[in-house]
């Protein structure tokens, strides 16, 4: 081979051993949960929003009506706390429930028609 091929080898493979790590950019920082209590420096959970709660946010509620919302699913929060699954599907229908007494008929309305909404035919 000639002197000029054998360099042009060399000069590949040295630009082929540059780490991949050089080139990568560096992820951003996980947000730390600031919200959750006696947890400040605890990563946030990953998973995807609750359906209801999402559906109750593009309801017109009024601040008594969300307090009362809050509180029906701190107490569902905590009666699933170390609860079998069975007990759990209870819960939750109990809690859907206690929102729908908390909400006027337009809203009842409005949180089915959003909770069904995007669903499939079956």
């Amino acid at each position: 081979m000639s002197l000029l091929r054998l360099t042009g080898i060399a000069a590949l493979l040295a630009v082929l051993a540059v780490p991949a790590a050089a080139f990568a950019q560096q992820a951003p920082p996980v947000p730390v949960a600031t919200a959750m209590p006696g947890a400040p420096n605890a990563v946030p959970h990953r998973h995807r929003r609750n359906r209801l709660r999402t559906a109750l946010a593009g309801l017109n509620l009024s601040a008594a009506q969300k307090s009362q919302i809050d509180q029906a699913f701190a107490q569902t929060r905590e009666a699933n706390r170390n609860a079998d699954p069975a007990t759990r599907k209870a819960n939750r229908t109990q809690l859907r429930s206690r929102i729908d007494a908390i909400l006027t008929p337009e809203q009842r309305a409005q949180l089915n028609s959003a909770l069904h909404r995007g669903r499939r035919a079956v």
